[in-house]
């Protein structure tokens, strides 16, 4: 019979802390119910009028990019055209130099004049 109590105990002590369990099994529930969040429309509205203007954002500022890329390249390939045409030009003015000294050179000795700086006096205006 002493057994049968102890038997009776034990029961009466799983059933406690099965309905403790039960209890803090539901309590989890309603607390992680109440952790939803629940959004108004208005502010569905304004986290997708957020997502689009980053989207829109990210949308520009990559075109925005490509544009001045292609600019870049646009003024590199001018400046080079600038250089080339640069160089064209000092070298036909070191030729056109050359040609008119000679052809002074030669006046000066057809003439059988001679050509010193003390003697040469400059006209231009």
């Amino acid at each position: 019979m002493a057994q049968d109590g102890l038997a009776r105990k034990q029961s009466s002590t799983n059933t406690y802390s099965r309905k403790t369990y039960q209890r803090s099994i539901r309590h989890d529930e309603q607390i992680e119910a109440q952790k939803s969040l629940h959004l108004s429309g208005f502010e569905k509205l304004l986290m997708v009028v957020g997502v689009v203007l980053v989207v829109a954002t990210m949308i520009s500022i990559i075109t925005i990019k490509n544009s001045l890329n292609a600019s870049e390249r646009s003024l590199q390939t001018l400046s080079t055209q600038s250089s080339k045409f640069r160089n064209q030009n000092q070298s036909l003015t070191q030729e056109l130099d050359g040609i008119e000294n000679n052809a002074i050179n030669r006046i000066v000795k057809k003439d059988k004049l001679s050509l010193s700086d003390t003697n040469v006096r400059d006209v231009t205006r």
